[in-house]
């Protein structure tokens, strides 16, 4: 009991309480001594009443949404009958005014007072316009995320969901209001509600065949979905869009889309398969140089799925499409590709001629750095098939260039003098 009184009197409150057989508005310290002479058994089931209560009015009173019905220009009987003229013409001057003081404050970084005078637009707001109720709610919203004011952006959240199932319930959520509130949701970083309502709107545009706004549609879901890293659905949007454009440069962008989507999510399957397509587009348009990077990027995809043989195929393929475009960089790539599926299948003698080829490419690219680790992986490849004296003149060759970078000289001289001492005690 006593712990029970200390709860309560720490909140004076001033509530309406049923639940004691009391059915007036009492102090919660009025109410904890009165309880406190009811009889131990049925004070049990008050208690959790008054508790209930009380944890509900401390909610409320967090929330500075909740609506002051002592506000001045509240009017009396508002929310059972139309305003007059006159009242929202108080109430709309009134708001500009609150709007203005606020965003004063707000500059000269008084953001709690700010916030405060916002509230009371908002609160106001409500008894004009629903639409302009939700772009405030949004706009003030998006302030508070800033400001990184969670519980004003829970308040603002609250307000925005209690106005959807409210609109909706009345079925009066119009498409003005849905694209409004998609907004504010978007504002106060609630992604998913907002999905929920582009969701809504897509259904009613779909049905009037208007391809343009569906498409406009798409994008935002799309990138609503790549923003909460739902890659999933972010594919099925894209997939959709791409199945809806005809021009070969949507396309494009779209396989482009579909094909970052699915590296991402990690569905390697679809990757490549999508990358396939745009491969055909590139070939009907003669966009060959374009074509050598999607390969490398499937071939990587084959390694990941142990497609080794397709791999090692598709690295070939691509050495011969980058060499022909003198796509270097794309050239060498493939070629470590390839001597790495043959040093893993301990096919050293083949990954030997693969990492001279490379270096050739590397030479070409003008590419030091690359040729000191050639040379490097070739002493290694020389140890593991235990010829000493060819590992030896691979560690030196990539010494040569080193010294001349300041690169990694102690590591080559130390390779050496221990490949000269393995070499010697044969």
């Amino acid at each position: 009991m006593n712990k029970i009184n200390i709860l309560l009197d720490s909140c004076c409150t001033i509530f309406l309480v049923s639940g004691l057989g009391m059915s007036s508005f009492m102090t919660v310290p009025q109410i904890a001594r009165q309880s406190a002479l009811k009889d131990t058994a049925p004070h049990i089931a008050g208690v959790s009443s008054i508790i209930g209560t009380v944890e509900s009015a401390i909610a409320q009173l967090s929330n500075s949404l909740v609506l002051d019905r002592q506000d001045a220009l509240i009017p009396k009987g508002s929310g059972t009958r139309e305003l007059t003229s006159f009242e929202k013409y108080r109430i709309e001057k009134e708001i500009a005014q609150l709007e203005k003081k606020a965003q004063t404050e707000f500059d000269r970084d008084n953001v709690n007072l700010a916030m405060k005078l916002w509230y009371r637009q908002l609160r106001l707001t409500r008894f004009i316009d629903t639409e302009a109720e939700i772009i405030s709610l949004g706009k003030i919203g998006a302030i508070a995320w800033e400001e990184n004011r969670s519980e004003d952006v829970r308040n603002i959240a609250n307000r925005l969901i209690a106005i959807q199932t409210e609109e909706s319930t009345k079925k009066r959520l119009t498409p003005n209001l849905l694209d409004e509130l998609a907004i504010a949701y978007q504002a106060v970083r609630y992604l998913d509600k907002a999905i929920d309502v582009y969701q809504l709107i897509l259904v009613e545009e779909k049905k009037t065949y208007n391809s343009v706004a569906k498409e406009k549609l798409l994008n935002k879901l799309g990138e609503l979905y790549l923003g909460i890293f739902d890659y999933g659905n972010a594919a099925n949007i894209y997939q959709e869009l791409l199945d809806d454009n005809s021009s070969k440069e949507d396309r494009e962008i779209q396989l482009k889309r579909l094909i970052e989507i699915y590296h991402h999510g990690r569905f390697t399957n679809k990757a490549i398969s999508t990358r396939k397509l745009l491969i055909v587009q590139y070939i009907e348009a003669e966009k060959n140089n374009q074509i050598p990077i999607l390969e490398l990027a499937n071939a990587r995809d084959r390694v990941t799925l142990k497609q080794f043989d397709l791999a090692m195929k598709t690295y070939h393929l691509v050495f011969e499409k980058a060499s022909t475009t003198r796509q270097l960089a794309i050239a060498r790539d493939a070629l470590i590709g390839i001597g790495q599926l043959y040093q893993q299948q301990e096919k050293l003698e083949p990954a030997i001629e693969i990492y001279k080829k490379l270096l050739t490419v590397e030479k070409q690219a003008d590419n030091s750095y690359g040729a000191i680790d050639t040379y490097d992986t070739l002493g290694k490849i020389y140890l593991k098939l235990n010829q000493p004296d060819r590992a030896a003149n691979s560690f030196q060759e990539a010494l040569v260039i080193a010294k001349e970078f300041d690169y990694k000289v102690k590591y080559f001289n130390r390779q050496i003098e221990k490949t000269n001492l393995k070499s010697n005690s044969q």
